[in-house]
């Protein structure tokens, strides 16, 4: 019986193992279809540096050549390769100070944080670092803080101060610390609504305005003014709110004296009103009106005159204000000198009468709600005027046609009073569109 089941069993074994084969060459198949073997690349993977401190031994710091990124070359199923990041956030490449050649080149090593991935399905380009060792250079910049986004409504960002100090000490090679022109610290102070302390990752620019590249900052060091290193080249930034205050009302003063029988009627700014943001004790200071301190000399005129102020000399000499964001620090102000015994009225264009308005026309005035009218008194007897003694007339009919028209308006005076100057209208006649049509 052991016999047969020996021989039942032994029996053909050639084609028992061909079988086999076949078998394991079909599975092997199958497996190979269904998650098959590739290559991926993964560009701009960023190098990091370690062991520096073993050239600073020598008194030299190291500049990376390059980009400081590679590209990594991975061959592996396609199940392990497709849960890799494809910003190579999985990978680790490693360029050791202490392995530096002869001809200042760094091998590299990469890692991968999925173990599926060996070092050796693993190909690096380039494979190596170029590096440079120059002497160690030390210098002190003065770093300006930038403030990004906008905060809650009613404040504006009143002052960024770094709280390590505004000077911050750089050290690295003497090639870089050469070209560095500008050290800034950003803040993100979009929808803050109260004063904070906000981290902030110093940025580099050079001469070109360019920023500083990840492997140009790392190989430099920063420091506060106190000897302190800043890791990461990361400050505390003080951001401190000011609240918003609308529609403060401008006021500007002359000086001097209008040429002999002239006086100052009036003054007028352009805007008669601006925005600023301050701390409460100043905005509490500046009181109900915002008092420019520079004058309009009007020593000698005889007629109006209008001038430019900067708002930037003021608010130069009060602590805690400033305009807000974006807002024209200059002011036209314009100041009216008459003659003794002038008086200057506004008429509402309502209180015209209009005489022989053209049917079918649209009609555009200029000024559009108000004409001025100057009257000059005959003698110092002259009772005060009003708007009310006054009647004003306008013939419309030159607008009859399409076209721009200075149309005069006639001024009817009170006993004892006569025109100044002579009062205008520009009308602007177009004819109406449903007129056109039926034409």
């Amino acid at each position: 019986m052991g016999h047969k089941i020996r021989k039942a069993l032994l029996g053909n074994l050639w084609i028992k193992l061909l079988s086999l084969l076949i078998a394991i060459g079909i599975w092997l198949m199958v497996t190979n279809a269904n998650n098959p073997v590739r290559t991926t690349l993964f560009p701009n993977v960023p190098i990091t540096i370690v062991n520096q401190d073993s050239v600073a031994d020598i008194g030299k710091v190291i500049e990376a050549q390059g980009s400081g990124t590679v590209t990594l070359k991975v061959t592996e199923k396609r199940s392990v390769l497709e849960h890799l990041n494809k910003n190579g956030s999985d990978f680790y490449v490693e360029a050791d100070m202490n392995n530096i050649t002869e001809m200042n080149t760094v091998p590299l090593t990469a890692s991968c944080t999925n173990q599926a991935v060996t070092w050796d399905e693993i190909e690096i380009s380039p494979s190596s670092l170029k590096v440079t060792l120059e002497d160690k250079v030390e210098q002190t910049y003065i770093a300006s803080v930038s403030a990004e986004g906008v905060p809650a409504g009613g404040w504006e960002v009143g002052t960024c101060t770094i709280k390590e100090g505004k000077n911050i000490v750089i050290a690295g090679p003497g090639s870089l610390i050469n070209i560095i022109n500008q050290v800034v610290a950003p803040v993100n102070v979009e929808g803050m609504q109260e004063d904070s302390s906000v981290s902030s990752v110093l940025k580099i620019f050079d001469k070109n305005g360019d920023t500083f590249t990840d492997a140009q900052l790392a190989s430099l060091e920063f420091k506060d003014e106190n000897g302190n290193v800043l890791t990461n080249h990361t400050v505390e930034v003080q951001a401190d709110l000011w609240r918003i205050r609308t529609d403060l009302p401008i006021r500007v003063q002359t000086m001097g004296s209008p040429a002999w029988g002239y006086r100052v009627t009036g003054i007028t700014t352009i805007p008669e009103t601006i925005s600023v943001a301050g701390t409460e004790e100043a905005l509490e200071a500046v009181g109900a009106v915002f008092d420019v301190a520079d004058q309009i000399d009007v020593t000698g005129l005889s007629q109006d005159v209008t001038q430019e102020i900067d708002l930037t000399d003021t608010l130069a000499q009060l602590d805690g204000l400033k305009l807000i964001t974006d807002a024209d620090p200059t002011v036209q102000v314009e100041v009216a000198i008459e003659a003794n015994g002038d008086v200057t009225l506004t008429i509402p264009l309502s209180s015209i009468n209009f005489a022989n308005k053209p049917e079918g026309m649209d009609l555009v005035f200029t000024p559009a709600d108000e004409v001025v009218v100057k009257v000059h008194a005959l003698s110092e007897e002259a009772q005060k005027l009003s708007a009310e003694a006054l009647s004003l007339s306008c013939d419309l009919a030159p607008c009859a046609e399409e076209g721009s028209f200075e149309v005069p308006v006639q001024v009817s005076l009170p006993e004892g009073y006569e025109l100044a100057s002579g009062v205008t209208l520009t009308v602007i006649s177009a004819r109406q569109a449903a007129q056109t049509e039926g034409e």
